[in-house]
This record gives C-alpha cells, sequence and structure tokens, in this order.
C-alpha cells in the first residue's frame, strides 16, 4: 500500500452526561495510514495529559488503525482547550481538537424535550402551558413549585439522543455490456449500503422465480466512516436478458419493510445505424503520431462498447480516449465516439486498424478498419469505412492499400524492363 497520512475523528458523546464522581473520557480515532507507526499525544492547553493508547491493527485493505483516549475529572471538563495530536513518521501530523460546553447543566437546558414520534408526525412538547387565571396566593406558590421541580426534571434529565445511524441505500446495477458480449453473461448487483447491516438479507427474483443458482454472496464490509456495506451477484445467460426477462432484488431487515428493486430491459431498443471510420491526423512528420476517429449512431439506450484492435490484438484503454453517449438531435436514439491515438510505426510494414462496436440489441459486432503506413499516410486521401447495421456488407470504398500495389507494379516492371534492355545489348555486344 502507498505511504498514506491517517484520518483522526473525535469522539464525543453528547446523549448522557457524567455524575459528579465520575471522569469524562475522550477518544480519538485514528485511521487509514500507511506505513505503521503513529505517535499520540494529549493536551490540554499546552501541558500534556496522560492517556491510553491502543494497539494497531491492519484492516483488510493494508491500511491501519488505532485508537487513543483521555479520563479527566469533571471538575477540569470546561477549563481548557483538548487536543488530540497524532504524528505519523512518514508524513505530516493531523491536530484535532475538542471544544467542550460550559457545564451540564446549560447543556441539558438546551436541548428540548421531547417523546419520540412516528416519522413524518409532529413531536409534542412535555412543558405544561402557562395559565393566566387567577389562582390566588396558594396558587401562584404551587405554581411557582411546580415550575422550580419540571425546571430541575429538565436539567437532570437525560435528553433523547440524536440518531447518526445512516439509512439503508438500495442499489441494482444492470449488466454491463463487456460482460453480454464477451463473456456471454447478463450480470446484476445488488448493492445495499448502510449503518448496522448484520441482519439484512438480499434476494433474487427471475420472472418471479428464485433462481436455484448463479448467485454470489458477497461479505459485510465495514467502513472508515462508520457506515457498512454488502452486495450480491446473479449471474444469467445473455438469452435471458434479451428475451426480456424480469430480474428483482429485495432487500430484508427485520426493521424495515422489504425494498424491491426490478431491473428491465428496454424493449423499444434499436440497434446502431452507422459506423465510420476516419483519419483525423495524418503523422506529418513521419516519426509523429496519427489520429483515428470512429463513429456510430442511431442506437438506443445509450449503453455500448467502442474497443480497438490493432492487426487483430486488443488495444490497452490507455490509448484511446471514448465519450459518453449524447442523444441524437431531434431524436430518441444516440451517437457515441471513441479517439484512438496511433504511434509512428518503427517500419514501413502498415498496420490495420479496427474500431469494433457492441451494442446490446446488435445481431453481430460491428467493426470497421483502416490500414495505415508511415510512407504514404500523409498523402493518402481520407476514405472512410462504414457499416450499416441493415445491411449484410459494408459499403464499397476503393481500398487505401490500392496505391501501394499500384506502386509495387510499376517498380517491378522498370526492373523487368532494365534487365530486358542489359540481356540484348549483351547479346549484341558479344
Amino acid at each position: 500500500a502507498p505511504t498514506k497520512a491517517p484520518d483522526v475523528f473525535p469522539i464525543i458523546s453528547g446523549c448522557r452526561h457524567p455524575k459528579d464522581n465520575s471522569p469524562v473520557v475522550l477518544a480519538c480515532l485514528i485511521t487509514g495510514y500507511h506505513p505503521t507507526s503513529v505517535t499520540v499525544t494529549w493536551y490540554m492547553g499546552t501541558q500534556s495529559q496522560p492517556q491510553r493508547t491502543f494497539p494497531e491493527i491492519q484492516r483488510r485493505d493494508s491500511y491501519y488503525m488505532t485508537s487513543s483516549q483521555l479520563s479527566t475529572p469533571l471538575q477540569q471538563w470546561r477549563q481548557g482547550e483538548y487536543k488530540c495530536v497524532v504524528q505519523h513518521t512518514a508524513s505530516k501530523s493531523k491536530k484535532e481538537i475538542f471544544r467542550w460546553p460550559e457545564s451540564p447543566k446549560a447543556q441539558a437546558s438546551s436541548v428540548p424535550t421531547a417523546q419520540p414520534q412516528a416519522e413524518g408526525s409532529l413531536a409534542k412538547a412535555t412543558t405544561a402551558p402557562a395559565t393566566t387565571r387567577n389562582t390566588g396566593r396558594g396558587g401562584e406558590e404551587k405554581k411557582k413549585e411546580k415550575e422550580k421541580e419540571e425546571q430541575e426534571e429538565r436539567e437532570t434529565k437525560t435528553p433523547e439522543c440524536p440518531s447518526h445511524t445512516q439509512p439503508l441505500g438500495v442499489y441494482l446495477l444492470t449488466p454491463a455490456v463487456q460482460d453480454l458480449w464477451l463473456r456471454d453473461k447478463a450480470t446484476f448487483t445488488c448493492f445495499v449500503v448502510g449503518s448496522d447491516l448484520k441482519d439484512a438479507h438480499l434476494t433474487w427474483e427471475v420472472a418471479g422465480k428464485v433462481p436455484t443458482g448463479g448467485v454470489e454472496e458477497g461479505l459485510l464490509e465495514r467502513h472508515s466512516n462508520g457506515s457498512q456495506s454488502q452486495h450480491s451477484r446473479l449471474t444469467l445467460p445473455r438469452s435471458l436478458w434479451n428475451a426480456g426477462t424480469s430480474v428483482t432484488c429485495t432487500l430484508n431487515h427485520p426493521s424495515l419493510p422489504p425494498q424491491r428493486l426490478m431491473a428491465l430491459r428496454e424493449p423499444a431498443a434499436q440497434a446502431p445505424v452507422k459506423l465510420s471510420l476516419n483519419l483525423l491526423a495524418s503523422s506529418d512528420p513521419p516519426e509523429a503520431a496519427s489520429w483515428l476517429l470512429c463513429e456510430v449512431s442511431g442506437f438506443s439506450p445509450p449503453n455500448i462498447l467502442l474497443m480497438w484492435l490493432e492487426d487483430q490484438r486488443e488495444v490497452n484503454t490507455s490509448g484511446f480516449a471514448p465519450a459518453r453517449p449524447p442523444p441524437q438531435p431531434r431524436s430518441t436514439t444516440f451517437w457515441a465516439w471513441s479517439v484512438l491515438r496511433v504511434p509512428a510505426p518503427p517500419s514501413p510494414q502498415p498496420a490495420t486498424y479496427t474500431c469494433v462496436v457492441s451494442h446490446e440489441d446488435s445481431r453481430t459486432l460491428l467493426n470497421a478498419s483502416r490500414s495505415l503506413e508511415v510512407s504514404y499516410l500523409a498523402m493518402t486521401p481520407l476514405i472512410p469505412q462504414s457499416k450499416d447495421e441493415n445491411s449484410d456488407d459494408y459499403t464499397t470504398f476503393d481500398d487505401v492499400g490500392s496505391l501501394w500495389t499500384t506502386l509495387s507494379t510499376f517498380v517491378a516492371l522498370f526492373i523487368l524492363t532494365l534487365l530486358y534492355s542489359g540481356i540484348v545489348t549483351f547479346i549484341k555486344v558479344k
């Protein structure tokens, strides 16, 4: 793992106040650093404080985490500013400053006491409404006494702890075009994120029935921000997805009603209508790079895969830049393009570059090729190749390689002429 500075989080409880004879415990969580070894020092003002730092542990992602806590008497709770200073040997130090309320009573009185209500309803205050009716001297004394008791109760009562839990979120990812074409499989991923997922369970349905196989359950993962995540994958034959079979993922949790997400292939899918391959810039000078542009249009939905081949070998994705398909003007279909950088070849031998396009509604892989050679690249006219999805063959164009054939024939005839003339002259002289 690369070197990384730690993330430092102060741990503060604002729900329960300590009693007069109990200490206040402050904590620092240090996580996500590499390599190991951090030094934790606590300060109140400029004076260091004794603390307890727990042993470091290594997470599954190879980064480290630890924690440190400080106990201080209640009398010193508001006498200064507390700092947790973390020094990492391989990076800069991180500092966290703790600021505490003036007093427990002041914090308690500022928190309204409300009974927990159902979501979407209004909380009702527990404070009794003031009365304006004249109750006499005895009534006034009882009223003041009652108000005093209520005030004392508010000051000593532990306020309701606010909920910091993250609500559950469920996401369903549909099959990637790469899997549909390269593996002939349709892979679905159901992903859930929340604060407490130990009792969460993800289930699948295909056309309303529980699948008998193809399900891969992921492990429960805990993240540095306190959240948890879990996923489940379902793999089906591509033919089921192309046939419009519905796929449903359901999240079951004891504290929530079932949450269902359904994936359904878009019925109005349309395969690409046109594919073209053009030379954007030739290598001038010859040792410079060239650029090829592949364009495809008239398809829906926008999920499409564009790849490049160099002499039937797949080009690394770092060598070309695809674009996210935008909608076509005044149309329900989309278009996409990809630009390939062609480095100058080390030899005059031409290389053939092919743009391969796949779409979930295509019957076959679409492709268009272009042959490039440094010796004639700059003088070759731009001749695109295209294929119509509705036709069975490419549109016929003059081959850019015909120039090389013509030149080769001319040179061969010229050499034969020289040889013939030399032989005739030799015979006559002899």
